[in-house]
């Protein structure tokens, strides 16, 4: 009896041996063929599946560490609001440049303050969108098909400037209101103090420029 429990033992223990190294083996050619099927993608393709996991790694840490679900909406508000302020530094710009006039010295450093100031936003807005897993956009081309704030022409006369402005901080001021709202219904706190304080800020540069324009006379 005691010699077919021991045969039966040996046989289960070879069984065992067979099924592992066969296993291993298995593995092995599992691992070398979707090796060879990398390589013979091409390189770039290569290098999108290796960013693609790496990405996906990264967007699993983030949501797991923010607890923060992605909003299609602020998203979106975001996007827009990145397009229209990436326009409206570059009309910045112009007015900076080509002010003339009495005001000169006084405009010329207020545009360069605003267009620091729009610098800032734009980082800000950029990389709130990477926390909320999204992929801000960076090409101005694509910037010109959705903003609102279009481009300039060469901007000379320094109350037409100050018009511009006003116009502008109107359209940031809607968009940022609408954006809050959005923020506020996906909890997204960040989003939400984010926004109050751009409208805090630009509430009050409406005031002060809207009576740096004030004029009996429309001069420049």
């Amino acid at each position: 009896m005691m010699q077919y429990f021991s045969l039966f033992i040996f046989k289960q223990l070879i069984i065992s041996l067979l099924t592992s190294e066969i296993d291993r083996i298995y593995c092995r050619i599992t691992f070398v063929c979707c090796l060879a099927g990398e390589m013979m993608l091409p390189l770039h393709q290569r290098k999108e599946n290796k960013c693609r996991i790496v990405k996906n790694e990264m967007i699993m840490k983030t949501l797991n560490v923010t607890g923060l679900n992605n909003s299609v909406k602020v998203v979106n508000a975001l996007a827009q609001l990145l397009a229209d302020f990436q326009v409206h530094y570059t009309n910045l710009r112009n007015l900076h440049w080509n002010v003339k006039g009495h005001g000169f010295f006084i405009l010329h450093e207020k545009y360069e303050s605003l267009y620091d100031d729009a610098a800032e936003k734009i980082d800000e807005i950029a990389e709130r969108m990477l926390q909320l897993d999204a992929t801000p956009e960076h090409r101005f081309s694509k910037y010109l098909q959705v903003a609102q704030v279009k481009e300039l022409d060469v901007v000379e006369c320094g109350h037409a400037g100050m018009s511009y402005v006003l116009d502008t901080l109107k359209l940031f001021i809607a968009e940022e209101r609408q954006l809050l709202q959005f923020a506020a219904e996906n909890n997204d706190e960040v989003t939400v103090a984010m926004m109050s304080d751009y409208l805090k800020a630009q509430e009050k540069l409406a005031w002060m420029l809207t009576a740096f324009s004030y004029k009996k006379e429309d001069a420049c």
